[in-house]
């Protein structure tokens, strides 16, 4: 075949992963099927070229690759864009390198080795890969491929005991088998049993967990321990109102007005949005601000109410022994120092305020990476109606615990906006209690995209992960309440003023993946390095001839 030609099949083949890649996921094309056979393309490209054995072999690997997966990522997180430029280039250029580098890995051991091991390979780098990038400077896990099922949660209920890593194992060895069935049935070779019986095992394991699933969400019953919950959605637009256009006064009174539109005497707990008060208002005065009075004036009048509220906050250190490493200076010659961050407290009546402060950070907004190294990220952080530069953050989970007007304990998790994300950190509120989940958020910063539909449906796989029920309060949408098996229970409509109200039920018990976490990660991370060993000691005992051929 001509070079040129070849060169245009290679590149679409490429596209063509790319495509089975984004429309597998959730509101980009919800074709969820096709991420089974999504790495097929790629993966052809990489045998022929290295059957091929042309120059720069490795480089034209990576090239091809870095093409596939550069666009899969743009094609499903272009909208980071419209909150911020710098923070989309960051995340779809870095994840599609470290992808590409994982692929590049992959094909490095299947040459040094043998194609059984090669495939193996790709499956354990890519989950070895997934559980880093859930727990480094680079963190950003919203392509983590077991999220692309959080539309289909009858086919995943076993998430329960896995967590969406056991939803990327399955991606992966479906890939790799229906990839060793394909270039079987293109070369004519046996598999060393007939190649039937290795398509009805592929069936079997796309199948089988749907089956088991299915199963499991029709037989999941919920103990009933019902609690009335309130969530507000004011709908203050991020860009034109919510931080210089329309007053904290208003804004706070449309709080208020919302909840007393929906509270009854049975409500327990109202969630109001990220950033809802809508100032940066120092710690150690909260008890003076507008927000906290006004809401006070309406616990007086509803005293069982708890009200869980997002805002940015200021924590001050008193001197440069007791600061963090994202304080800044307070620059009024005191030596003090001061951090943001992006809060959220729970006001009861004649109670003490309590607060917990985000942890898992945005990439590019709230936090930029190894800034303790690099100095000159810091600078680069994007502006979103608030501070600029790396906020600061909880040392770990904090439960915020009351009780009920009839004594059951009340412990709910307050998750920020991005945190709802990660599953592992989500089931460390859990572990210490939490028997409701309360997700804050501000999706507007992204206008009508598939943003903030995939950030709401992301929340059904930590129902499953943990058989919490979940009340979602979003400033501009989506608003919802959800069930333990991750249904939606209702939900409010995008970019309109609303508030609804609820019944949930409050669950104790603690599910195998709250009490284990990522463990398919970690497990997959000590066989990748035993692989890593293997390979190197396999490269190495090579004659020189056929190094050089691997180059």
């Amino acid at each position: 075949m001509h070079k040129g030609l070849k060169f245009a099949l290679y590149i679409g083949l490429c596209l063509l992963s790319s495509s089975l890649f984004a429309l597998s996921w959730p509101y980009v094309g919800n074709q969820t099927y096709l991420i089974f056979f999504a790495f097929l393309p790629i993966l052809y490209v990489e045998r022929v070229l290295s059957e091929s054995t042309p120059r720069f072999l490795s480089l034209k690997i990576f090239a091809y690759s870095y093409l596939t997966f550069f666009v899969f990522n743009y094609w499903t997180t272009w909208w980071i864009e419209l909150a911020s430029p710098g923070g989309m280039w960051l995340a779809v250029g870095f994840n599609s390198l470290f992808m590409a580098l994982v692929f590049l890995l992959f094909h490095w051991t299947r040459k040094v080795t043998n194609n059984k091991v090669g495939y193996w390979a790709l499956v354990i780098y890519w989950l070895a890969f997934e559980y880093l990038h859930i727990n480094w400077e680079l963190s950003w896990m919203w392509l983590t491929f077991g999220n692309v099922f959080a539309n289909d949660i009858t086919w995943i209920q076993w998430y329960e005991h896995t967590g969406i890593l056991g939803g990327s194992l399955w991606i992966l060895l479906s890939n790799a088998l229906a990839f060793t069935i394909t270039i079987s049935l293109i070369k004519g070779r046996e598999l060393g049993i007939r190649k039937w019986n290795w398509t009805l095992l592929l069936l079997v394991l796309i199948v089988l967990p749907i089956v088991l699933s299915n199963y499991r969400y029709h037989h999941y019953v919920e103990k009933t321990d019902p609690v009335e919950v309130v969530v507000l959605q004011p709908n203050i637009d991020p860009y034109r109102d919510k931080f210089n256009g329309m007053p904290e006064e208003e804004q706070i009174d449309r709080l208020i007005q919302l909840s007393e539109e929906k509270v009854g005497h049975n409500t327990e707990l109202i969630f109001a949005p990220e950033t809802a008060f809508p100032l940066s208002y120092w710690e150690h005065k909260l008890e003076d601000i507008y927000g906290t009075i006004e809401t006070r004036k309406f616990l007086k009048k509803n005293p069982q109410v708890k009200f869980v509220v997002g805002l940015s906050t200021l924590g001050l250190y008193e001197s440069q022994h007791t600061k963090s490493k994202t304080a800044r200076s307070l620059n009024d010659m005191s030596g003090a120092y001061f951090d943001y961050f992006n809060s959220v407290i729970q006001i009861e009546d004649s109670e003490p305020i309590k607060i917990y402060r985000k942890s898992k950070l945005v990439l590019g907004v709230e936090r930029m990476p190894f800034t303790g190294q690099i100095k000159l990220f810091e600078s680069l952080a994007i502006e979103l109606g608030g501070a600029t530069g790396s906020l600061g953050t909880e040392k770990s989970p904090l439960v915020f615990e009351s009780s009920a007007t009839d004594g059951r304990k009340l412990s709910v998790a307050p998750a920020i906006c991005y945190e709802s994300i990660y599953g592992e950190y989500i089931t460390e509120f859990v572990q210490k209690g939490a028997n409701l989940i309360g997700i804050v958020t501000n999706d507007g910063w992204w206008g009508n995209t598939p943003g903030y539909w995939q950030h709401l449906s992301y929340s059904k796989l930590r129902a499953i992960e943990t058989r919490r029920s979940i009340a979602r309060s979003a400033n501009t949408g989506i608003s919802a309440f959800l069930n333990q098996r991750g249904d939606i229970l209702v939900q409010s409509t995008w970019w309109t003023e609303d508030a609804l109200k609820g019944s949930i039920n409050l669950n104790d018990e603690l599910t195998f993946y709250v009490r284990h976490g990522d463990y398919p990660g970690r497990i997959a991370a000590f066989f990748a390095v035993l692989l890593l060993v293997y390979a190197l000691v396999k490269r190495l005992k090579r004659p020189s001839s056929v190094k050089a051929s691997l180059q």
